[in-house]
């Protein structure tokens, strides 16, 4: 039966200046093409037309640019653009994806100049633009740098959209170029770029005050991710987000960190908070952070959380960097749980530690334990373990489906029967994460079973910051 049939009316038949902005109103390619599928006609409607105008996530791609710039019936349908310079990260794992179908390629030998005003046009006919990353701008091998205006152009179209939510810009090359030139102006477009909901600036070892007000233009922000300086970052601390939810900061010395923590006292609705302060002797006061579910920090500040007896009912679904000991088990024991789902150890000792784990929290699904896999100097026998040890360990968490750091993988590849042991004794693990020292990066192995046959794959694992 078509989508016609199901509905009772011809749906396909509306008039296209009526259907079309039904149609945009569809986020999720994968729900564009199940609509494709009922019918030729649906299919008609949809493809290339919204499939292919989506996401854009491209490096060099003149003739996208000049299609998108000349078509501003489908470039409205972008929501999501992701431009990366020549970068030297490895971990940009996921492919380009743009436009294909309706591209002219002759538009590739266009001159820098005529490319930068496409590309603005283009971003400029974006009307539904929701987020927007820039991966290496300033890195001195990109692409166009050498344009004097190529970054404030880009800038000020986005300073001007009225859709954009969410800003994101990783450069490790920035450190030395932005605390110079027009840039570190506050007057630069860059920094009047409003009404964000999400701001991911990194790197930053400086704080240019600009910066503090691109803060303050977005007092709606619901996701903040930056890095924190030594100096000048009061305005930040001093700031108020009364929507804030997920908080991410990096913090390069400890002279502001005390700021920070009366920041997050003063922030209840943080239900993400990510920050490892260098100061171990901070806490955070009781009553702070009743909203919080997942927590990512320093030993000493997730066990002050923890222990908070002001908040008996807290609900964490995600804790980060505990040393297990038997003092943060009896924490971990008397506290609600029930919700945990993703934990990430620092240091333990002796798998009976992780054993003990697996008793506390038998719905884990996430696990991270770092040296998982062999002998540290915390192990208290760990002449004896082998790898049958740590793979019955893992099998006492039943519903684990990501190991996301370990140091099993090595171990398991020098006998091929044990990595079958480990996915029949672990039937739910899907992803086992490792770093490959070969490749400098960090991968997943993907596990597949096809009847008593484990087959495995490796994929760069996917961080936070990827696009």
């Amino acid at each position: 039966m078509d989508v016609d049939q199901a509905l009772g009316f011809p749906l396909t038949r509306l008039p296209l200046d009526v259907i079309e902005p039904i149609l945009c109103r569809v986020e999720s390619r994968r729900d564009l093409v199940s609509f494709a599928a009922t019918s030729i006609a649906c299919k008609t409607l949809v493809i290339p037309r919204h499939t292919e105008y989506r996401t854009l996530r491209v490096r060099d791609r003149p003739e996208v640019w000049a299609h998108l710039a000349q078509r501003p019936d489908l470039s409205r349908n972008i929501r999501e653009v992701i431009i990366r310079g020549t970068s030297p990260m490895k971990s940009c794992s996921q492919p380009e994806r743009y436009p294909v179908t309706w591209v002219d390629a002759a538009s590739q030998s266009d001159p820098p100049e005529t490319i930068i005003a496409n590309m603005c046009e283009a971003l400029r006919n974006m009307d539904n633009l929701r987020s927007f990353t820039w991966i290496c701008a300033w890195n001195p091998s990109g692409l166009y740098v050498h344009l004097p205006h190529y970054h404030a152009s880009v800038f000020q179209v986005l300073k001007d959209s009225k859709s954009l939510v969410r800003f994101k810009m990783v450069d490790k090359m920035a450190l030395g170029t932005l605390s110079t030139g027009p840039v570190a102006e506050e007057e630069y477009p860059l920094w009047h770029i409003a009404n964000l909901q999400s701001l991911f600036i990194r790197p930053l070892e400086w704080w240019p005050k600009g910066m503090n007000s691109l803060l303050l233009r977005s007092p709606n922000l619901q996701a903040l991710d930056i890095r924190l300086p030594n100096d000048g970052s009061s305005v930040f601390t001093s700031c108020s987000f009364p929507q804030l939810r997920r908080l991410n900061l990096n913090s390069t010395g400890s002279s502001s960190e005390r700021e920070v923590i009366q920041f997050l006292q003063n922030h209840p609705t943080i239900q993400d908070l990510r920050w490892y302060p260098h100061n171990d002797e901070l806490q955070l006061g009781h009553g702070s952070l009743p909203n919080l579910k997942t927590l990512i920090t320093s030993p000493e500040i997730a066990c002050s959380v923890l222990a908070d007896p002001t908040v008996p009912n807290r609900v964490i679904e995600c804790v980060s960097q505990l040393s297990i000991t038997d003092a943060t088990l009896a924490i971990l024991d008397a506290i609600d749980t029930s919700r945990l789902r993703d934990l990430r150890v620092w240091r333990y000792s002796g798998l009976e530690t992780i054993n003990r784990l697996a008793e506390l929290f038998p719905n884990l699904t996430r696990l991270e334990v770092p040296k998982f896999g062999i002998p540290t100097r915390d192990d208290t026998e760990n002449e004896n373990y082998t790898i049958d040890d740590y793979i019955l360990t893992l099998s006492k968490f039943r519903c684990l489906e990501y190991l996301l750091d370990s140091a099993i993988w090595p171990m398991l590849l020098l006998d091929s029967e044990k990595i079958t042991s480990l996915a029949i004794r672990c039937p739910n693990l899907q992803r086992l994460g490792h770093y490959n020292s070969g490749k400098s990066q960090y991968v997943d192995i993907v596990f597949r079973r096809e009847g008593r046959e484990v087959l495995w794959t490796e994929e760069t694992a996917e961080k936070e910051w990827h696009s």
